[in-house]
């Protein structure tokens, strides 16, 4: 690819969260098998009380919805171009911003996440670019910085 190419290619920064994805997709799966396996072994080893089957179920049941809310870490996402920046939380859904009512990118050193800065003091929080992350969030970082030069000239 040469650099005409690149350049004519218009600028599109994703991001979403990976290491604390990993993280939370391996626990999820390990409630998951701790409740089933909870679930096995709670007729048998009950010190005096009566399990049934219904709440062998609910048993198994209740570690899938741990395990979901677990998965709601993976969830963040990101997608900004030239007309503006569409990213979701935890939960929720998509919100586009456009980059005309952005004053700022900002990764503050003490923050967690990078977030957009509006008039006012005012920012959004976004999620899917994570300190955790290192390259990639420094690598989204750049990508939003370029993307906000280009649609703020004046800045």
């Amino acid at each position: 690819m040469t650099d005409a190419d690149a350049q004519s290619k218009p600028l599109v920064v994703t991001a979403r969260p990976i290491r604390s994805a990993r993280i939370a997709n391996v626990c999820a799966v390990l409630v998951v098998i701790l409740f089933v396996i909870i679930a096995i072994v709670e007729p048998h080893d009950n010190a005096g009380a009566t399990f049934h089957w219904r709440d062998q179920v609910f048993t198994g049941v209740l570690g899938v919805i741990i395990a979901a809310g677990l998965h709601l870490l993976a969830r963040p996402r990101l997608r900004a171009d030239a007309q503006g920046i569409r990213f979701r939380g935890y939960a929720g859904n998509y919100r586009t911003i456009s980059w005309d009512v952005v004053i700022g990118v900002e990764f503050p050193s003490n923050a967690r996440f990078a977030r957009i800065v509006f008039p006012g003091d005012e920012f959004y929080a976004l999620y899917a670019v994570q300190r955790a992350d290192r390259e990639a969030a420094v690598q989204a970082m750049r990508g939003l910085r370029k993307l906000f030069a280009q649609t703020h000239p004046a800045a």
